[in-house]
């Protein structure tokens, strides 16, 4: 029972977790301890059982199961706008970022069929896919000690089944930490930086443009 019940617990927190690292980052914008809490709160519906079932299982049934990799990057930025302790660094979420990018773009373009050779097999038998996550964990922990041990983490995890998947790659990466990772290194990037620049210029000027007098 607990085989069953556990997996499934892993994977609705999740999405709680997501929905609450959302929620506090929109609440955190308006500044104060007392809007991060409010985020907190609102997230916590995520465990409103619907029809018997959580709002996270209905995202969860959507999306699928988050990979641990994602799961423990919402939880490190979770808990770095609440109580202000950086889990990890810049570089080790960037070591991160590129890892997902790396795996994703190695995995599910391949996945949709364009080749004979389907790369989501090594992750049921998963040889040589662990001595690859070892080199990639030996080659970040002396400057990257961080990102090593998230990887480190799904591994074990696997090794514990505590997702459903058999799949060693669904504990360590998912089409939507590819997304997010791909888009927050091109935010990183001199171009995206030019852009976010402007971007943040011309909002002030929005914000300070005089109102309409009433007639």
């Amino acid at each position: 029972m607990s085989g069953v019940v556990v997996p499934q617990l892993i994977g609705f927190a999740g999405f709680a977790l997501a929905l609450a690292t959302a929620a506090v980052a929109i609440a955190g914008r308006r500044g104060g301890r007392r809007w991060r809490l409010v985020g907190l709160l609102a997230a916590a519906v995520a465990w409103v059982p619907l029809g018997g079932i959580p709002l996270a299982g209905y995202l969860r049934g959507v999306f699928g199961d988050l990979s641990l990799t994602t799961m423990l990057l919402l939880g490190a930025a979770l808990l770095g706008r609440v109580s202000g302790w950086r889990v990890l660094d810049g570089p080790e979420r960037v070591a991160l970022w590129g890892w997902a990018v790396a795996a994703g773009l190695a995995l599910y373009p391949l996945t949709l069929g364009l080749t004979a050779w389907d790369p989501y097999e090594l992750g049921f038998r998963p040889r040589m896919l662990l001595l690859v996550v070892a080199a990639v964990v030996i080659g970040l922990w002396r400057r990257r000690r961080g990102a090593a041990l998230v990887l480190a983490a799904g591994v074990a995890g696997f090794d514990l089944r505590i997702l459903e998947s058999p799949n060693l790659w669904d504990y360590l990466v998912d089409p939507g930490l590819t997304v997010w990772a791909a888009g927050a290194l091109a935010a990183r990037s001199p171009t995206g930086r030019r852009v976010g620049a402007a971007i943040r210029r011309t909002t002030p000027a929005r914000a300070a443009a005089p109102r309409a007098a009433p007639r």
